[in-house]
């Protein structure tokens, strides 16, 4: 029977015994079956009911402890039954928490449906037939077919293998490739030793393999330690630099609020009103909007940016992306059109060769590993006919020797025939065959070969050899077969620059991002695309190169050098390191298997929708278009949603510290509360519809022209600056209100709430752009948002709902003395902002 627990030390049961206790077999489960245990399986890792999650998002709106403090205090007033405020404190604040849970809820669906554009798929076996499926559907049981690129979905046991290596650095710490073979191990072998198994999280370096899967879901390795390696739960500097601002704000807002409390009560002012007073006067000038605001812009900036055709896997990456300098990319694809084209297949004196147009051509027709462009241009080849070749083996490619074997037969004869790159081709090979007859050594024609690979690439051609040997009698091959071979000349590849890719390259340096180029194309092909490209063709750098250089020198160097040539994998992540620690912001395009450790490895890792699994799984942009003009405008879309993060800063920490700053002192002086607690918590609720409309805003070109980065002393001189110049005009309100027209505590309150909310509104308008604001155009929703604030302000008092909250209607000369200070706090805002936005 079935057990769809946990197999312990699965790699110690042989086949037959795993395929029972599993309930499948080599066609592998039926589709029924499958479908039963994924549902069993989903149960079991506890996936959360779309309405419970709802439910813990709603109730999370009100964790903060000071809204619960608050609502404490409310059940407070009701049993000693002041209704009233209390009831309307309470409505309040179930209307904020539920505005804010839809705009949270909203920005979050948005964000899963666009990670659901980039899931990771697999390969499996079912009823005899393959299928590709989501990569988090494999099931116990589920026969899988893993080759080059792919991330393994499961813990399994390996069935059948062919030049099988995986990376498993993941689980084990191991940097290198371990290679993995069918069999048994030992019940209590680590993780490390265990060479039959397959794990979860871990990647198909090279090779092939048919696996059984024994755990999924959360009885696999990686399961059990989920919660530590979860990528989503790293953060980066802009979100910590926020998270220590929000702290920093919320420890000088208790501590005010607390003061005003206790000078409160010591001035004999009502105890239940004083409380109520400090709590909502937390509540309000606590940036507690700081994490939702966060999100929904993010989520909105990765809505624009899936327009872009860039889809965002981390939000966090969003802010990244708009910090990046430097862009490493590879070559093809992104320079190029990445549609390879044959251009010839020669023998060594540059004639076409027929026999090396077949051998090439049942390689590439043979080869099961992971696809890429050489093969599939030589397999569109019509006019070649391999009637009677039969496969018998495969040697997969992999990026040390750079080389793919396969065995075919061909009647009572076996052939080895390989291609693979000149230089590791040639190292494999003791002769050359002229016109595909006559035989000489390889050391008589060496000369002969580098000149013509040499001319060949000078040219921007890629190219590379193809050679074979006899092996009748065998059927199998290994990596020691590969030798004594015979050369048989060149296949000639051609992959056309991108049209327009000049302009585009300029356009990203007038963003300010330099481009290097990092191919494993050998330094003269390279030098021929620098050329085209307009990129220094003086200054490329090869593997080689990076040998003999330390990692102190390689950083300057990485600086000066457009390309990289000839590199392997390795090398890419040493690079993008180089350049991290020069102190620049990377991004690094890649779409390979030798491509994930860089993609990790860089500040912001992108790939493309038809990359390899495993470098989709490592980027945290995925790329629906391999073009430089849409990332360009990916980067350009991060940088907006960086400002619009920024405004929401400026406007809600110089309000806040404002508002702080005259409530406390105004409560002091005065023989009254300022602000009754309802109308703290009403201004704090009406103010948040512009702020939250921030995340829709519209940027200046000036403001996304160059990388942006986290500056948190410069918010702080933001807050102070703006801050204070508010609060002066509070008390200029307060002085007009008292002294002027010697106004009563009602309409005191009723007046200052209209100040204070119209300069919240206006004020979103002004700071959200460093020209003069009647010459920057704000968002639709931004402006309607801020426009509907002032309305309903004015329209409250006139209301029946404004008695509730204890707001009147106002003379006319109040009106128009608000008015007056309202308008010249925004002239002076606007003249104080020239000196102080010039660093933006």
């Amino acid at each position: 029977m079935l057990n769809e627990d946990l197999i312990a030390h699965f790699w110690s049961i042989d086949q037959e015994t795993l395929f029972k206790r599993t309930g499948s077999g080599l066609p592998g489960l039926s589709e029924n079956e499958a479908n039963a245990r994924l549902s069993r399986q989903r149960k079991a890792n506890k996936v959360v009911q779309p309405w419970r999650r709802d439910a813990k998002l709603l109730l999370a709106q009100y964790k903060n402890p000071l809204v619960l403090l608050l609502i404490f205090a409310v059940f407070l007033s009701l049993i000693l039954k002041e209704y009233s405020d209390g009831i309307i404190v309470l409505i309040v604040l179930l209307s904020t928490g539920i505005f804010g849970f839809f705009q949270e809820r909203n920005a979050g669906r948005a964000v899963e449906k666009l990670r659901a554009l980039v899931h990771s798929k697999v390969w499996v076996r079912r009823e005899g037939k393959e299928e590709e499926i989501p990569a988090d559907e494999v099931v116990t049981g589920d026969i899988v077919l893993l080759s080059a690129g792919c991330m393994i979905p499961s813990d399994a046991l390996i069935l059948e293998s062919n030049n099988l290596h995986v990376n498993e650095s993941i689980l084990t710490g191991e940097a290198f490739p371990v290679e993995k073979n069918s069999g048994t191990c030992k019940p209590d072998a680590p993780l490390s030793a265990v060479g039959n198994s397959v794990f979860k999280g871990s990647s198909v370096v090279s090779g092939s393999a048919v696996v059984l899967t024994a755990n999924a879901g959360k009885y696999t390795e990686l399961g059990k330690i989920a919660s530590s390696l979860e990528s989503e739960m790293s953060v980066n500097a802009f979100e910590i630099g926020i998270m220590k601002f929000g702290y920093l704000l919320m420890r000088l807002t208790i501590i005010a609020t607390g003061a005003i409390l206790i000078f409160n009560i010591i001035l004999h002012k009502p105890f239940i009103d004083s409380i109520l007073f400090a709590l909502a006067l937390a509540i309000g000038l606590t940036p507690e909007l700081l994490p939702v605001i966060t999100t929904i812009t993010l989520s909105a900036g990765a809505k624009r940016m899936a327009a872009k055709k860039v889809i965002v896997k981390k939000l966090s990456a969003i802010q990244n992306l708009g910090e990046i300098d430097i862009l490493c990319s590879d070559k093809t694809g992104t320079i190029t059109e990445g549609a390879v084209q044959i251009e010839s297949v020669i023998d060594l004196n540059g004639n076409r060769s027929d026999k090396a147009w077949l051998y090439a051509y049942l390689n590439a027709y043979f080869e099961t590993g992971f696809s890429n462009p050489m093969d599939d241009a030589i397999r569109q080849v019509k006019e070649v006919d391999i009637t009677g070749y039969t496969k018998c083996d495969e040697l997969p490619y992999d990026f040390i020797r750079k080389r793919l074997s396969v065995a075919v037969s061909f009647g009572d004869e076996q052939l080895l025939i390989t291609k693979g790159a000149v230089d590791n081709i040639l190292q494999v090979c003791s002769f050359c065959e002229r016109a595909g007859v006559s035989r000489c050594t390889i050391e008589e024609v060496k000369d002969e070969l580098k000149q013509r690979f040499a001319a060949l690439s000078g040219n921007g051609f890629r190219v590379i050899g193809v050679c074979y040997k006899n092996i009748t009698g065998t059927t199998r091959i290994g990596k020691d077969d590969e030798k004594d071979m015979v050369f048989l000349g060149f296949i000639v590849l051609y992959d056309p620059p991108k049209k327009g890719i000049v302009e585009s390259i300029t356009a990203l340096r007038n963003t300010g991002i330099a481009l290097k180029v990092i191919t494993g194309d050998n330094r003269l092909a390279a030098k021929h695309i620098a050329s085209a490209m307009q990129l220094s063709p003086d200054k490329i750098v090869t593997s080689s190169d990076l040998a003999n250089l330390t990692d102190e020198a390689l950083q300057q160097k990485a600086l000066d050098t457009d390309i990289f040539a000839e590199i392997i994998p390795a090398e890419k992540e040493r690079i993008v390191k180089a350049l991290q620690r020069a102190g620049h912001a990377v991004g690094y395009l890649g779409d390979g298997i030798n491509d994930a450790n860089a993609l990790k490895a860089a500040d912001v890792g992108i790939s493309v929708d038809t990359a390899v699994e495993v470098a989709k799984e490592a980027a945290d942009l995925v790329l629906l278009d391999k073009d430089i003009d849409v990332l360009r405008e990916g980067v350009l879309e991060g940088r907006k949603t960086f400002m619009n993060t920024l405004k929401y800063l400026f406007v809600a920490t110089s309000t806040n510290f404002g508002c702080m700053l005259s409530m406390a002192i105004a409560s002091l002086l005065l023989p009254f509360l300022p602000l009754l607690p309802v109308q703290v918590l009403l201004n704090n609720f009406l103010s948040d519809f512009p702020f939250i409309s921030i995340s829709s805003d519209n940027v200046d070109d000036e403001l996304v022209a160059k990388p942006r980065t986290w500056d948190i002393r410069y918010i702080k001189r933001f807050m102070m600056v703006f801050g204070t110049l508010s609060s002066m005009f509070d008390f200029l309100t307060f002085f007009v209100l008292l002294f002027v027209f010697h106004s009563s505590p009602a309409q005191f309150r009723s007046a200052w709430f209209l100040e204070s909310l119209l300069t919240q509104a206006l004020i979103v308008l002004i700071i959200r752009t460093r020209r003069p604001f009647i010459k920057s155009k704000p968002s639709k929703y931004l402006l309607l948002t801020a426009v509907c604030c002032c309305i309903i302000t004015f329209l409250i008092p006139y209301l029946p709902v404004g008695k509730f909250f204890s707001l009147y209607p106002l003379p006319v000369h109040i009106i128009i003395a608000d008015l007056v200070i309202v308008a010249i706090y925004i002239l002076l805002a606007e003249t104080s902002k020239r000196y102080l936005m010039q660093r933006l």
